[in-house]
């Protein structure tokens, strides 16, 4: 569910610098993601509301070319005034639906997310019929998480609005670059602050283009100082906007990327060796090497040592696009996927790969259409049919294998020996001790058909906490047995951590990078979770995905 702003009657906001009457704007084109938000709450507050699924279909049938057409829509304006705001915070809880949020506001008179909360913690919420205390301490959990990832992003979600944001400032008349800054540029995983930085010809043509900024397609208002501007969109978003001239846009752009120690780093560094930051620094390399370092990847820059790595000239030769030859982890037809074998295989041929591992889910994830042990070798028929077509691809046997709640590996061995490699998973009883679930994943380590360690922590970003487990002796573990730990780059997931990716390095350990694809789609997901591995300081030899065909089964035998 998206949180939408809502509008104070005073229509100036920001904590400093100027500001101006909201005006309205006609909104010519609106992304797919602001149209399902902004359909999602019309969703909810209708059934808020008592509304039948007919009725709640019509009307957004009826809403949908309003919304295309403004960016917002007239319906949902009116029933926010009648449905508490709170009540549709709720159903952003895991396990809260509209029943359950109105039986909680019929029977408790809860309107707001403390109310929940209180109701949550006193018994109230447990003494309800159908609840228990089980669902209420899910839901002190559930409230947590969701006060800790308010105002916050995925990383796909906010690199595609900041995208569209970037490139319509880019058309106005005065700009001459827009780049992208911040959290995205770094490619961290969940983002708080969307940031561009846009270049004009000099300061006397600033006024002009904030005046012309503050009219642009979309904007609904425009706040701050008369260097860094801050915008809000019809659609919700808000751009945080640093102005700079070409003469000074390397030093800006690295200002505005951040991250914050980093500059401080840079800057305390400046004062150390003689440095200057004064001047003109058109771009960004030039800045580092007035202090005497090598250009530092905007993915590094976290204070993290960084800096010392380029003075000493020992920054990563870090893993980039073209250095992948694999396509790993994807889920055909044949269990919870969209498409068939032939189709992932003409897809990641295009997409200029060598090799794809297919990995259905196995027998236990039923929920998922898991692959039965008895149709395996129908599975790898039509695999070897694939291969025989001279595809310029070769097509690899592979399972996502669940590691059962004893730590086995789903399917006994006769079964798993069947195929060219294995990547093993926990899909199920998240809520073991650390101690146990450590014991579990390292019982599965045991397993010498085991290639690869699946999304380890089970994380959902701003949905579900990773679960207790003891990473430094998983990851000590695979080293020494010579198992790949994954980045799963599906981005609601990006697990592994880019912080544990880096101490996996540390340790020897070769890290895969496996899109979790359901459809062709998700072959994009891998740019995302090459972000992750750049983050961890990856080189390209320590990513599976490198490796030709034969290298890969190397490893995996």
């Amino acid at each position: 569910m998206h949180r939408t702003w809502r509008r104070r009657k005073t229509s100036c906001w920001g904590s400093t610098g100027s500001c101006r009457r909201a005006e309205k704007v006609n909104v010519p084109t609106m992304d797919r993601q602001s149209v399902s938000h902004t359909l999602q709450e019309l969703a909810a507050v209708l059934e808020l509301s008592g509304a039948s699924a007919t009725r709640v279909r019509a009307v957004q049938r009826a809403a949908r070319s309003e919304i295309l057409a403004t960016g917002r829509s007239s319906t949902l304006d009116e029933l926010r005034e009648q449905v508490a705001p709170g009540l549709v915070e709720m159903l952003w809880i895991p396990g809260l639906g509209v029943t359950k949020v109105r039986q909680i506001h019929e029977a408790l008179g809860v309107e707001s997310l403390a109310e929940l909360e209180a109701a949550a913690s006193d018994g109230r919420l447990a003494a309800l019929p159908r609840f228990g205390s089980k669902t209420a301490e899910n839901v002190r959990r559930g409230i947590a998480s969701l006060r800790q990832a308010t105002g916050l992003r995925l990383f796909h979600h906010a690199r595609d609005e900041l995208e569209g944001v970037r490139l319509a400032l880019a058309e106005l008349e005065g700009v001459q670059r827009v780049e992208i800054a911040g959290a995205v540029r770094r490619r961290c995983d969940v983002i708080a602050r969307l940031d561009l930085i846009a270049v004009h010809a000099d300061a006397a043509a600033r006024h002009a283009l904030i005046h012309r900024l503050g009219h642009a397609p979309g904007v609904t208002e425009i706040g701050g100082k008369t260097g860094a501007i801050t915008l809000r969109f019809a659609s919700g978003t808000v751009v945080d906007v640093l102005l700079t001239t070409p003469e000074r846009f390397g030093l800006d752009w690295i200002r505005a990327t951040g991250s914050a120690a980093h500059v401080a780093a840079l800057e305390a560094r400046a004062r150390t060796v003689g440095g200057s930051l004064e001047g003109s620094f058109p771009d960004e390399a030039r800045v580092y090497r007035a202090l005497g370092l090598a250009w530092v990847p905007p993915e590094l820059r976290e204070a993290d040592g960084e800096l010392e790595a380029a003075a000493a000239g020992r920054l990563p030769h870090l893993v980039e696009q073209t250095d992948l030859r694999g396509f790993l982890h994807c889920h055909s037809h044949v269990s919870d996927g969209t498409v068939t074998i032939a189709e992932w295989a003409s897809s990641c041929r295009a997409a200029g790969y060598g090799w794809v591992g297919i990995t259905d889910h196995s027998q236990s994830s039923a929920y998922s259409g898991g692959l039965r042990a008895e149709d395996v070798g129908q599975q790898h028929a039509e695999i070897d049919a694939v291969n025989a077509g001279a595809t310029g691809i070769l097509v690899l046997k592979g399972v996502e294998a669940d590691i059962l709640a004893d730590g086995s590996l789903d399917y006994g061995p006769d079964v798993l020996d069947r195929f060219d490699f294995v990547i093993g998973s926990i899909h199920s009883r998240f809520g073991m001790s650390e101690e146990e679930m450590t014991r579990r994943v390292l019982t599965a380590m045991e397993d010498p058909r085991l290639t690869i360690l699946g999304h380890p922590t089970g994380r959902l970003l701003l949905q579900r906490e990773p679960y207790a487990i003891d990473l430094e002796r998983v990851l000590q573990t695979a080293a020494d047995r010579g198992i790949a730990v994954e980045v799963n780059a599906d981005p609601h997931r990006l697990d592994l951590d880019w912080r544990m990716v880096r101490r996996a390095r540390d340790l020897g350990v070769t890290i895969s990078i496996g899109a979790d694809a359901h459809s062709t789609a998700g072959i994009t997901n891998v740019a995302i979770g090459l972000g992750i591995a750049r983050k961890g300081w990856l080189e390209p030899s320590g990513v599976l995905n490198t490796r030709d065909a034969d290298g890969f089964l190397a490893f995996a035998r």
